[in-house]
């Protein structure tokens, strides 16, 4: 059944998915989202998608092909798509140009930000507040590795939990040195060989010191692959980039490498959901 689903993804057009619906969320600030109802019986598991540090948006404002591919693909496995937007509402449109010690939004907003959106997830009738999931890229999956830190007392504090999360290329830098991080629900990491925004070497020692203690801690890298391999885009050299020494990193799809995260990321969840 599951071969068919993932069969069924290959050949679904962007264009067939329904237009979301733009929600705010209650929260200091109140932060924006766009809502990618899967249909169905209800209710049904939800997934918090947490964009990079360009944004959920392209040039013409509108969300990029990352966000709609992929809510796509998650709605027709059966899952409802949250598209968070963590910056317009706080009047920033990116922060990939900037040192991460000058960023506007930092991640112990965005970890609020996770709070509020699962909070009203599990507030909604359609939705089924025990099988949440977090999902984030670059910036966005540190997003989810400290809204995962079992360790952070704010974290503690919530009062509802994610049962699964995905973290495509994150910086695990910050986690990796904090000796009280511990993983609060099972988590699959993607990672590409040859990133050079954020390596892989943090997140590889991440993992080595917390798969023995953790709920489940699945790690994958990708050889021959940069950062963003997911993305649509060829393989380039990004510049103005803050957070690495040169001020460059390379980005752009590995077709390959974002074939087989896909179907590994969407096996883990069925697995993990069902």
């Amino acid at each position: 059944m599951w071969r068919g689903v993932l069969a069924s993804l290959l050949l679904m057009p962007l264009a067939l998915l329904a237009a979301p619906e733009r929600v705010e969320l209650p929260g200091v600030p109140a932060v924006g989202g766009h809502w990618h109802a899967a249909p169905g019986p209800q209710p049904r598991p939800a997934v918090v998608a947490l964009h990079g540090c360009n944004g959920p948006y392209d040039s013409r404002g509108e969300l990029n092909e990352l966000q709609r591919r992929y809510a796509a693909d998650l709605n027709a496995a059966g899952l409802h798509v949250l598209v968070l937007d963590s910056f317009s509402v706080r009047g920033v449109r990116e922060i990939c140009s900037l040192k991460s010690s000058r960023r506007p939004v930092t991640l112990a907003d965005r970890r609020d930000d996770v709070g509020a959106a699962l909070a009203w997830l599990a507030a909604r009738p359609d939705v089924d507040a025990t099988r949440l999931v977090l999902l984030g890229w670059s910036h966005g999956a540190q997003t989810v590795l400290a809204a995962l830190d079992a360790g952070d007392p704010t974290v503690q504090a919530r009062k509802v939990h994610p049962r699964a999360a995905v973290a495509f290329y994150p910086g695990c830098s910050g986690p990796q040195r904090s000796v009280n991080y511990r993983l609060q629900a099972p988590l699959l990491m993607l990672l590409g060989e040859k990133d050079d925004w954020t390596p892989v070497g943090p997140c590889v020692e991440l993992h080595r010191r917390l798969s023995p203690y953790a709920p489940r801690f699945e790690l994958v890298v990708y050889p021959d692959s940069h950062h963003a391999f997911d993305i649509g885009l060829s393989v380039r050299v990004r510049d103005n980039v803050g957070s690495t020494a040169s001020g460059t990193a390379t980005v752009g799809a590995n077709p390959a490498a974002r074939e087989a995260s896909r179907t590994r990321m969407l096996a883990f969840l069925a697995e993990l959901l069902n």
